[in-house]
């Protein structure tokens, strides 16, 4: 699946900014991982619960992301 390039996680709440975490990218509420390794990992075909398990974050949070960025997607689409 195609993301728009310059993604506006701004209003997810699952996000989170920190300038002390990957340079102030977009991660995965206070955890150390980039949204769009969440995203990659989906699109390669890891389920929900498998990138939640394997990255050891929440799987509402996941759920949240990925929700959000299909929307988005649809939104960019249309």
């Amino acid at each position: 699946m195609h993301y728009p390039d310059a993604f506006d996680w701004h209003g997810c709440e699952a996000v989170q900014f920190n300038p002390d975490k990957l340079s102030g990218r977009a991660t995965v509420g206070a955890t150390r991982m980039d949204v769009d390794g969440v995203l990659s990992n989906f699109d390669d075909g890891l389920s929900e619960e498998e990138i939640a398990e394997s990255f050891q974050v929440d799987l509402d949070a996941v759920r949240n992301i990925i929700a959000f960025a299909q929307s988005k997607r649809m939104k960019a689409i249309a």
